[in-house]
């Protein structure tokens, strides 16, 4: 197979779909993101939101509900890719075998995606996951997706809020069997 870098749009999309793991990313590469889950589950991962924002939307979304100081709980860790296509289900898995509460992804609105339709294979990948986690007995409403554009960090810190009640009602007991989540394939 011969890599045509030209017809490249950048979104990541392709790394995250390839079952053999054979596609390396220049930038935001699965080592990167995983290094960024690990610090971000380092202390305390129970009490903690691992939200996964696209670098055009989310991303900017988040960082205008902070410039805005717009009130929103702290225990959210945001890893900022380049798209929420980027978001491989390893990533999301990683988050919770080291222990995170809850994991956000999040990403342009459907029809709005910088790379065209990259969120639609995100939002493929997280139902996904959801049926994943249904099927191994977990609760599924741990795992969120939510589109947010770069205007509506009222939108995000919301979200946030939501996930702070899903955080403190998560048992230790979830979070030890969601810690075998990647165990079970």
């Amino acid at each position: 197979m011969e890599l045509i870098e030209a017809a490249c749009a950048g979104c990541g999309t392709c790394g995250a779909e390839c079952p053999f793991n054979a596609i390396t990313m220049r930038h935001f590469t699965d080592d990167q993101i995983m290094a960024q889950v690990e610090a971000a589950t380092e202390v305390d991962p129970s009490k903690k939101v691992v939200a996964f924002c696209c670098n055009w939307c989310s991303y900017a979304g988040a960082d205008f509900a902070g410039v805005s100081r717009m009130q929103y709980p702290p225990n959210v860790r945001i890893i900022r890719t380049m798209c929420s296509g980027r978001v491989a289900p390893k990533f999301i898995e990683k988050a919770f075998a080291r222990g995170a509460a809850a994991v956000l992804v999040s990403g342009c609105h459907i029809g709005d995606c910088h790379y065209i339709n990259a969120n639609h294979q995100t939002q493929k990948r997280v139902e996904r996951l959801w049926k994943k986690m249904d099927k191994i007995g977990l609760d599924k409403n741990r795992l969120q997706l939510v589109w947010v554009s770069a205007a509506e960090g009222e939108k995000f810190a919301a979200k946030v809020k939501d996930m702070k009640a899903i955080v403190d009602s998560v048992s230790l007991e979830e979070i030890e069997k969601s810690k075998k989540m990647t165990e079970k394939g």
